[in-house]
């Protein structure tokens, strides 16, 4: 397990004012700190991860070796997002800081690994990007530590009291009848679904895929599964044509994504449409593929970059400030990291100038309308927890020369919330 701390300097910020117009404790918050900085009381009690300069929280992921490592693009986001409100003053005229602990996606270091941030770093609330949160849930639920998850992949997350996110996870039950609608507008009768081998989590959302299909008046052909490396294509689309099959959709990593494009397109398979899940919005694999690409869709719980908003154009910014290791083709992933950590920040801003583990829970919960400044395809409730956000997608597809994403016209789909059986 690899153990680092990250800091983020004031990277030119002289003001430590207020933030967010917010009062507490009694009065001017600003004013109150910068005088208990100066020798005056101070006006907090002591509590984990704050002290009168500063905010330390934590940041727990499943880092990967490969190239491209998703885990590595969201640290990205939260370095930008966090860089840019150290730059304003922080929060309260304290700076934000974490420390880092991967736990190699394996559910027994997920707890040693938060373990460390809750009681060793006294972190005041963690972002999480990992495939194995379930190790540490209970404990971090038990101590009352908020958590901004990027990335929930187990069902037995979601209940928790203390787990928040931007998005509805893809494997919540039960199921939304978007994505079948959305194939159904595409005239696609018969749709079949694939995960990874021996991946519960994608195949979890396979099923609630599935269930959505069935929603939607179309037939559910079956579920294929590929393993996480190179696979024979030949077989897979055998695979395809023998389910009879006139759509597909895929909770699958986009290389392997791309090599399921690929070996449809060579089959000359003519299927209604191919849909991704999120990580199929990775422009780099566009060049690995070219036009065999063509016409895949993506849906994503993010507004996609070719919509060019001021948000997106203030994200790119920040990347080339306080990420530039990763600002020259920024994908969804540290899309996705900026997007939490604004999260966190408007839960720790919305708990007052004292703020506490208890403070971030109560701020978090009282993001009735957030929507990052309008980078999520609808603003979400997060009154009541993430299995009550309401299932939004924007759509994209792959240029006929294979060369980037056009949006798909139309609103966010939003589809509905079928009945739990």
């Amino acid at each position: 397990m690899r153990r680092s701390l990250r800091s983020f300097a004031a990277a030119g910020a002289a003001v430590a004012g207020m933030v967010f117009g917010m009062t507490a404790c009694g009065g001017d918050g600003g004013d109150v700190l910068s005088q208990a900085r100066h020798g005056g009381a101070d006006p907090c009690v002591p509590t984990p991860g704050v002290d009168r300069n500063k905010i330390s929280l934590g940041m727990l992921y499943s880092g990967s070796r490969y190239d491209g490592d998703p885990s590595a693009l969201f640290r990205a986001g939260v370095d930008a997002r966090l860089g840019e409100q150290n730059a304003k003053g922080g929060i309260y005229g304290r700076q934000l800081s974490y420390s880092i602990e991967d736990d190699e996606a394996t559910p027994e270091l997920n707890a040693v690994a938060g373990r460390a941030l809750v009681q060793r770093d006294e972190a005041l609330g963690i972002l999480q990007f990992s495939v194995a949160a379930s190790g540490s849930a209970k404990l971090l639920e038990n101590s009352g530590v908020p958590v901004v998850d990027g990335q929930i992949t187990d069902p037995s997350v979601t209940p928790r009291s203390n787990v928040f996110s931007y998005s509805r996870p893809t494997v919540e039950e039960p199921a939304s009848s978007g994505w079948g609608e959305f194939l159904a507008g595409r005239d696609a009768q018969r749709a079949v679904t694939v995960s990874i081998e021996l991946s519960s989590a994608t195949q979890s959302m396979a099923h609630a895929a599935g269930k959505s299909v069935l929603a939607a008046g179309l037939e559910v052909a079956g579920n294929l599964q590929v393993p996480s490396g190179p696979f024979d294509a030949d077989r897979f689309a055998d695979q395809v044509r023998d389910s009879g099959a006139d759509s597909l959709i895929a909770f699958v990593p986009a290389p392997n994504f791309y090599q399921i494009v690929a070996a449809v397109q060579d089959a000359d398979l003519d299927l209604k449409a191919i849909l991704g899940n999120p990580t199929s919005y990775d422009r780099s694999q566009l060049a690995r593929v070219g036009d065999k690409a063509a016409g895949a869709y993506a849906f994503l719980d993010y507004t996609p970059f070719e919509l060019n908003t001021p948000t997106h154009r203030r994200f790119l910014a920040a990347m080339a400030a306080y990420a530039p290791q990763a600002a020259a083709l920024p994908d969804g992933t540290a899309l996705i990291g900026w997007i939490s950590a604004d999260l966190m920040v408007r839960g720790i801003a919305a708990a007052g100038v004292c703020p506490t583990r208890a403070g971030v829970l109560a701020g978090l919960h009282r993001q009735t309308r957030f929507d990052a400044d309008g980078l999520l395809p609808a603003p979400i409730n997060l009154s009541k927890g993430v299995s009550d956000i309401a299932p939004c997608y924007d759509y994209v597809q792959v240029t006929q020369d294979g060369k980037k994403f056009a949006p798909v016209p139309g609103k966010p789909r939003c589809g509905r919330i079928l009945r739990a059986r």
